[in-house]
């Protein structure tokens, strides 16, 4: 990739920062996702739920603001272009349904590719870059088909490299919709950090949120949030990648970004209990 050059844009760009908010308390949605839908425009808000967010110019497109447990938000153009920079998520009331796995009944198994080998590494990173921010928001995943109903245990995934002393990277599930990730599944900020460069398989205890999955498609994604900012523009991450016949495996660039499918599977995958 060439790197960064202001001379080289065929029209200036502008960066808008701001903040993320509870409607209801105030307080700061940390990586709460900022993006316009279909387009490649997209970031991540930090801890303190602030954001630095590029814009081309004469944008008319309509900002989306989403959070794991918040209501899905829309600004519109007009607000962006009177200044609005401080953005409220309503948080979503969840009801528990106290249900609680037989374990008696079940048997351990596996829900996606748990092979650290594959015939390519896919990359994701900020080389050639000398921001990252921007970068932020990417998403890589798996359509599963879990054969019967499934508890599940861990979560699972593969980096064959990286050179990043953090990585941040948010679990997400949605439904299958149309052969792509539909509704959000989940409802807690399920997250994975990542640090010291480090590679191999990284596990997520999933056991406290007691997730249960039904007998029918759905889709795992990691998303990636943060890391470090120094130096980034030699940095980048690789999970390995099969060659399958089937559109297997989902991506897009960030939240609102459109989701595009490959012939390929991902080194990622679930240990679960199943009925």
């Amino acid at each position: 990739m060439a790197p960064y050059s202001a001379s080289a844009q065929t029209a200036p760009v502008q960066v808008v920062e701001g903040q993320v908010l509870n409607a209801h308390t105030n307080e700061p949605v940390p990586f709460a996702t900022l993006g316009f839908p279909g387009r490649g425009l997209g970031t991540v808000a930090d801890e303190q739920g602030r954001y630095l967010l590029r814009l081309p110019p004469n944008l008319s497109d309509t900002l989306v603001v989403t959070s794991v447990g918040f209501a899905r938000t829309t600004v519109a153009p007009a607000a962006l272009a009177r200044g609005q920079r401080v953005f409220q998520v309503a948080p979503l009331a969840v009801a528990l349904d106290g249900a609680v796995a037989e374990h008696a009944r079940m048997h351990p198994a596996q829900l996606g590719r748990s092979t650290a080998t594959g015939d390519l590494p896919w990359t994701g990173g900020s080389s050639g870059k000398e921001t990252v921010d921007d970068e932020w928001g990417w998403e890589l995943g798996a359509i599963l088909r879990p054969a019967h109903r499934t508890y599940l245990e861990e979560f699972h995934v593969f980096l064959s490299a990286n050179t990043y002393e953090q990585l941040r990277f948010r679990l997400n599930l949605y439904t299958l919709e149309n052969g792509r990730p539909g509704r959000p599944l989940l409802t807690k900020d399920i997250q994975l950090t990542c640090t010291n460069k480090a590679r191999g398989w990284h596990t997520i205890d999933l056991r406290p949120y007691a997730l249960e999955l039904a007998a029918q498609p759905v889709v795992v994604t990691i998303q990636w949030l943060q890391s470090e900012k120094t130096a980034p523009e030699d940095k980048y991450f690789s999970i390995p990648v099969t060659r399958q016949r089937q559109q297997v495996m989902v991506e897009r660039e960030n939240s609102e970004a459109v989701w595009t499918l490959h012939p390929l599977q991902p080194s990622l995958y679930f240990t679960v209990l199943e009925e």
